[in-house]
């Protein structure tokens, strides 16, 4: 299934206004770890595309469902070093129209609504968010309808159907946003092979979020407070996923 993912690194203008220095740095680890979680995916993919500029990711291609098991790893890894992405994921696979060009002088004319449509959701949303169209998800959950619910989802588990999909699933990490008006990516959700895979040593701490919180200015400390909440929803789904599936 084809799709377009737009994400932007929140802060990077606050780190110029303290030294360009530091925001140079945070760019570069930005670039270096998406690069790290990409890089072999786009080299054993054709379709898939990744295009960066200053804060900027552009992900597209034709396999969503391994797209998001891709950005989990991005998202992880980015908030293991203190960086908060945002960004939204949507249908159809971003194309430009052939344009007359030159060697320095580069047009990029999109040939359709897709790239505004991840423009616009991943601006609806404060905190480090991955969004989902609401027609992806639909089309996502195809075979678990009930789970475009959250009561569908909670309610499930009695379903034979339901309880056969592995908790490692990505399709157990799509929420209806607390607004219900979007869709949400629950990147905290960590199983132990995601944890093997990412190399990471301990669960993100709530606490790390909260003191960066309350050291920032509300303009900032926004998007810090609806990255706890997220965690925090991302907690209690697996937390009850588990109790349900019987998984210590």
């Amino acid at each position: 299934m084809d799709f377009t993912y737009y994400g932007d690194l929140l802060g990077i203008s606050g780190y110029y206004r303290l030294n360009p220095s530091v925001a140079k740095e945070k760019l570069n680890q930005f670039y270096d770890i998406t690069f790290e979680s990409l890089s072999e995916y786009c080299r054993l993919n054709s379709m898939a595309t990744v295009e960066m500029f200053s804060d900027s990711l552009l992900f597209y291609g034709d396999d969503v469902s391994t797209a998001l098991e891709q950005l989990h790893s991005v998202y992880a890894r980015l908030l293991y070093k203190g960086m908060l992405l945002r960004g939204a994921i949507v249908r159809g696979r971003l194309q430009f129209e052939p344009r007359l060009t030159y060697d320095n002088y580069d047009k990029k004319l999109p040939q359709d609504d897709t790239l505004a449509r991840a423009m616009g959701l991943e601006s609806t949303k404060k905190g480090a968010r991955l969004l989902i169209e609401n027609q992806l998800a639909a089309e996502l959950l195809d075979e678990c309808p009930e789970w475009l619910t959250q009561e569908g989802y909670v309610m499930s588990f009695n379903n034979p159907h339901y309880a056969r999909i592995p908790e490692s699933s990505s399709l157990r990490r799509i929420s209806p946003t607390p607004e219900q008006d979007a869709y949400e990516y629950l990147y905290f959700w960590l199983s132990p092979d995601h944890k093997a895979y990412l190399s990471l040593d301990r669960e993100f701490r709530a606490r790390d979020l909260e003191v960066l919180r309350s050291m920032t200015s509300e303009s900032i400390s926004i998007h810090y407070r609806e990255t706890m909440e997220l965690l925090k929803r991302s907690k209690i789904r697996q937390k009850v996923t588990n109790e349900r599936l019987g998984i210590a």
